[in-house]
């Protein structure tokens, strides 16, 4: 009697292998430091987007990130129709095209670490950006300073000019 391989198997194994690499291609892409924290000239914050070609934010939001059950967020949302922003003022109506779509948190507070985040697309692949920040950081920039992060332990100064400069590794997914 010769022993034949089942067929199934072999289809299972393929199907397997198939889901895995389709699980890999959806992962969430790390975050990259397309997204910076500004103080403005009337004492305002603003989340500051460096230039990716093709890139288009979905939402921005900034959270307090405690141990809070409650804890207290603000965010907007592109309703994606709209074109491309350079950057949202937290606390302020959004742009034209855009929702509120969080809003218990009205102002910072001292001594509370927060959390940034823009989340977009390059073309149809994901692209977000974060910044941890507290208020004291964004009192200690000197005027033309931001508060940027690439995925270390701190987030990381630069002048507003060198973060707005072209760096095409930071716009890829």
């Amino acid at each position: 009697m010769i022993r034949r391989r089942r067929p199934g198997l072999g289809y299972a194994a393929a199907a397997l292998l198939a889901l895995a690499s389709f699980g890999t291609g959806c992962t969430t892409p790390a975050p990259k430091g397309i997204l910076a924290v500004e103080r403005v000239q009337d004492g305002g914050v603003r989340l500051l987007l460096a230039g990716c070609p093709g890139y288009v934010a979905r939402d921005f939001s900034v959270f307090a990130d405690t141990e809070d059950d409650a804890s207290s967020d603000w965010s907007v949302h592109n309703g994606g129709q709209t074109g491309a922003v350079d950057g949202i003022q937290l606390f302020q109506p959004p742009p034209q095209g855009w929702t509120t779509t969080g809003g218990n948190l009205t102002a910072l507070q001292k001594g509370v670490p927060y959390v940034a985040n823009v989340n977009g697309t390059v073309g149809n692949r994901g692209l977000r950006g974060r910044v941890p920040f507290t208020s004291d950081d964004l009192a200690a920039l000197k005027s033309g300073e931001v508060l940027t992060w690439d995925g270390g332990t701190k987030n990381t100064k630069a002048t507003r000019d060198d973060f707005l400069q072209a760096d095409p590794a930071r716009c890829k997914p």
